[in-house]
């Protein structure tokens, strides 16, 4: 990758429990960088929520990561959606999908802008 940010895709999920799913599975693995954001607090609440996950991957991990969507997505069923995102391109995932999208996926995550 050649920036800092080159090659990093967004994650966002349909439900907070799915999110902090994906982004459990994902902190430490090797290969892979992920950042959690979270959404400003609103006045009255004690916290800010889990809202996007940036993940960035360094050589083979992109296959890691790969497996670990498929996991988490056919493990969690059809109630499960998971929003994917670099730059314009955009792309949904749910337990119906999971198989014709990964190919897709792994695409975002090319070094090409």
């Amino acid at each position: 990758m050649t920036g800092e940010n080159s090659g990093a895709v967004e994650i966002r999920a349909g439900h907070p429990d799915d999110l902090d799913a994906v982004y459990n599975e994902l902190r430490g693995v090797p290969g892979l960088r992920a950042q959690a954001a979270s959404a400003p607090a609103t006045p009255g609440e004690q916290g800010s929520a889990l809202e996007f996950i940036t993940v960035a991957c360094s050589g083979g991990a992109i296959t890691i990561l790969l497996q670990i969507v498929k996991s988490l997505v056919e493990s969690r069923g059809p109630q499960i959606t998971l929003k994917f995102r670099r730059g314009q391109d955009r792309l949904e995932v749910t337990a119906d999908t999971v198989d014709e999208i990964l190919p897709l996926i792994e695409q975002l995550f090319d070094d090409e802008p």
